[in-house]
């Protein structure tokens, strides 16, 4: 007799060993969300007036647009009506027939299973855009990863957002595990990139579980990352320093004792044990997030500003990590285009590169050639410190190639190297910023003199606010360099705390290279809202979904130079002048309310108390 619940049991097992589990909601036959079961009232599969109930929902915490839906039955001769119009009878009918009850609310992939055994299970999907009239349906015929039903949405800022959270979850969780070990935080970045990198190895991910001694274990991880980079030319010069770097944590307590203490827990632990349990939660947990190729999303970086959250010494040196949202504007302000050679100064842990060849992947759609030229050719950069160099090239092995394109050391000592070998038409940069003004704008300058003078090359770069608006003699002596020689296209004020926790106040500035700035106005954008919000453990995150919209309105002003009240305004300038916003906008009144006037007021009044 037919038993339905194998099917079912086929589709929660599934879901259940996905990495991304824990981010989502999964339920079953009946949704504890009230807008779920308001779409679903009266919808039963019968036709009666009883309630709609599908075997499994997924749906996102994060963003209320999108929903999975699964429909199931036991037999495969049940799996779909020559009409698709019997959904009691048919599990094709039936997630149909529901998949159009919420496309009213919702963005839907719609999932068809029947059969009782995988062997035999026939899978179908569909997409039922909200307030569609009708449904697209895939070629996919087998169940897919919740990150591959993520990728059918096409919207890259909720997917981007959905993997910052879910790699905050896991990289908090590691950080206390490390913590609890007593690893010392600038460790713990190349730990997880060495297991990251080590699990690339067909043999070692096979064979980790049973090597005797964590000496072993240590050895067989760097072997494994010695065969990850192989030894092509154009990567000898990069191996030595990337096993350099990884060879340094053998020499931590996980790696050379045999026991170890957890702060919580009485009696010492083998350290053997405690390493394979991190690669184990590394290999279930995140590598399936590296190994996806499509994800375009800097997962060590994530991690490293997990890690050295609260590590003060980080926060003094300068390093600011970009962060997603920015880097993905980036792509927009330069008008990326698909044969761009995309490079980055001071490159950290590859954010901007990664999100450069995701958005170069996006236009070379399905083409293997383009792609494999995008990986090859057209993503460079420099990167001075070696463990930041080593998270850099590990993030581009994980997407198949670009590692051979980055160089450990000064971009100003090899500058001539990249842009003779590179010939760079775009630059994208987020300068260190303990180095000075001056110094910020001359990593600036490199940018742009590397540039093909023969391409419309164009220069991103994020910095300290205090660039564009201090009265010093070094920094006006380099922005008269720049714009003897580049138009200052644009200079957008961001938000105060963007790069919550650390304290840092920021401008973006877009440059066109070799068009000198004299007669060129500059468009001005005060962009201090991006609809972020602070939240606990998450930092600056999108919880309203505003950004998606704020952003589209940032752009189409962009794009037009259009001066907009409050917004947006466009002036000449020269190297004495103020480069914001802030100098030159009109105030947009028609905005501004009694109670505006009076929370600014009581926000002063507090202000003055606790500082005096």
């Amino acid at each position: 007799m037919a038993n339905e619940r194998l099917t079912e049991a086929i589709v929660r097992d599934h879901f259940k060993e996905d990495p991304f589990i824990k981010s989502v909601k999964f339920e079953e036959q009946k949704s504890n969300n009230k807008r779920i079961q308001e779409l679903l009232k009266g919808q039963s599969k019968g036709g009666g007036k009883g309630d709609g109930y599908p075997e499994f929902f997924i749906s996102f915490p994060t963003n209320s647009n999108y929903i999975i839906v699964v429909e199931c039955k036991a037999k495969t001769a049940n799996h779909e009506s020559s009409n698709r119009d019997k959904p009691k009878d048919y599990a094709v009918d039936g997630v149909l027939h529901y998949a159009n009850a919420l496309s009213e609310g919702y963005n839907v992939v719609a999932i068809a299973v029947s059969g009782e055994t995988e062997d035999e299970a026939l899978i179908s999907h569909f997409y039922w855009e909200k307030g569609a009239p009708n449904y697209s349906e895939t070629t996919d015929k087998k169940l897919l990863s919740i990150d591959d039903y993520l990728q059918m949405f096409e919207d890259q800022f909720f997917i981007s957002d959905f993997y910052t959270r879910d790699i905050a979850f896991k990289a908090r969780y590691l950080n206390e595990e490390f913590q609890s070990y007593t690893i010392p935080e600038y460790k713990r970045c190349t730990m997880v990139s060495a297991m990251l990198l080590a699990l690339i190895d067909r043999d070692f991910k096979e064979e980790y579980c049973n090597y005797e001694t964590t000496s072993e274990l240590g050895q067989k991880m760097l072997s494994a990352i010695d065969a990850v980079f192989d030894d092509e030319d154009d990567m000898v010069r990069n191996k030595t320093i990337i096993l350099r770097e990884f060879e340094s944590i053998l020499n931590e307590p996980l790696f050379e004792q045999e026991k170890i203490k957890h702060k919580d827990k009485k009696a010492d632990e083998p350290t053997l044990e405690v390493a394979k349990n991190f690669i184990n939660f590394l290999e279930r947990n995140v590598y399936p997030l590296v190994e996806h190729s499509n994800i375009g999303y800097d997962v060590l970086g994530r991690f490293y500003v997990e890690f050295i959250r609260y590590a003060a010494s980080e926060q003094k040196s300068g390093l600011v990590l970009t962060p997603a949202h920015i880097t993905e504007l980036f792509c927009d302000l330069a008008e990326l285009r698909i044969n761009d050679i995309v490079y980055d100064p001071c490159c950290g842990t590859g954010g901007f590169l990664v999100a450069a060849m995701q958005r170069l992947f996006k236009m070379a759609g399905g083409d293997k050639r383009l792609r494999k030229k995008i990986r090859k050719k057209q993503l460079c950069g420099c990167e001075y410190r070696p463990d930041m160099f080593t998270y850099a090239c590990s993030s581009m092995r994980f997407r198949g190639d670009g590692k051979s394109n980055l160089y450990n050391g000064s971009c100003f000592n090899n500058a001539q190297i990249i842009a003779d070998n590179h010939k760079p038409t775009v630059a994208f940069l987020n300068p260190p910023y303990d180095v000075g003004n001056s110094r910020q704008m001359e990593f600036v300058e490199h940018a742009l003199k590397v540039l093909d003078d023969k391409a419309d090359g164009r220069v991103v770069a994020i910095v300290q606010f205090s660039c564009a608006i201090k009265d010093e003699k070094d920094l006006k002596a380099v922005k008269q360099r720049i714009l003897a020689k580049h138009h200052l296209k644009a200079v957008l004020s961001m938000p105060d705390d963007l790069f919550y926790p650390v304290g840092v106040v920021t401008c973006i500035m877009i440059f066109e290279a070799n068009k000198p700035n004299k007669g060129r106005k500059t468009w001005f954008g005060y962009f201090k809202d991006d609809g972020f919000e602070k939240r606990k453990h998450l930092g600056r995150i999108d919880a309203r979904n505003n950004y998606s919209s704020i952003k589209e309105k940032w752009l189409e002003a962009y794009r037009n130079q259009e001066d907009i009240p409050g917004l947006s305004i466009r002036k000449e300038i020269n190297y004495e002048d103020e480069w914001c916003a802030e100098a030159y906008m009109e105030t947009d009144y028609s905005h501004i309310t009694m109670d505006n006037f009076e929370r600014k007021l009581k926000e002063f009044i507090a202000f003055k108390f606790l500082s005096e």
